[in-house]
């Protein structure tokens, strides 16, 4: 709910903009009926009342998102094991520096970015990879969901539901050159 909040106050603040931007054009091209409108409506004494409502509105949708702005994102944490003095939990980084660790560990994977999500059935990674040219690419991404399937069970304790792996770019290795 509150992401939803900041959206729609970012939206409407936005199209705020575009409005005072749209007239300022047009006055700054001559047409002034605009800027006199204007000027008529806030020197009028019976428009007091809507004049301050709609600051104080406006002043709290830029107080929202300012402090939107400074906001931190929580960590997501996972508990992956319970002992007798207590549960065990690990966060999502510590979970995506594990899954890197492991991707790149194959042989072939030169740049890798998981994103994590918890579904009903378990934990599904999604792997964002670059690769090296002239591999087999199908045995390379097979190796490589069993190679981090296996290390995050091994490590944190954690089953993973599915890895899809996506292969973004093939990249060249720069090999640099001695004279």
């Amino acid at each position: 709910m509150n992401r939803t909040w900041d959206r729609l106050v970012q939206a409407l603040m936005s199209a705020g903009y575009v409005i005072a931007s749209i007239i300022l054009v047009i006055v700054a091209l001559g047409w002034t009926n605009p800027l006199l409108y204007i000027v008529n409506y806030l020197t009028n004494t019976i428009n007091d009342w809507i004049l301050g409502i709609t600051g104080a509105i406006l002043f709290a949708f830029s107080l929202t998102i300012c402090i939107s702005s400074f906001r931190m994102n929580p960590d997501k944490i996972t508990p992956i094991h319970e002992t007798a003095l207590g549960k065990i939990h690990i966060t999502a980084s510590a979970l995506e520096h594990l899954i890197i660790k492991s991707a790149k560990s194959v042989q072939g994977v030169r740049e890798v970015k998981p994103i994590l999500r918890g579904t009903a059935e378990g934990l599904e990674v999604h792997l964002k990879i670059q690769i090296l040219p002239d591999i087999n690419i199908p045995y390379v991404t097979e190796s490589l969901q069993k190679n981090v399937k296996e290390y995050v069970l091994k490590t944190a304790g954690l089953s993973i539901s599915e890895i899809k792996v996506f292969v973004n770019k093939i990249s060249y290795d720069i090999k640099s050159r001695v004279e």
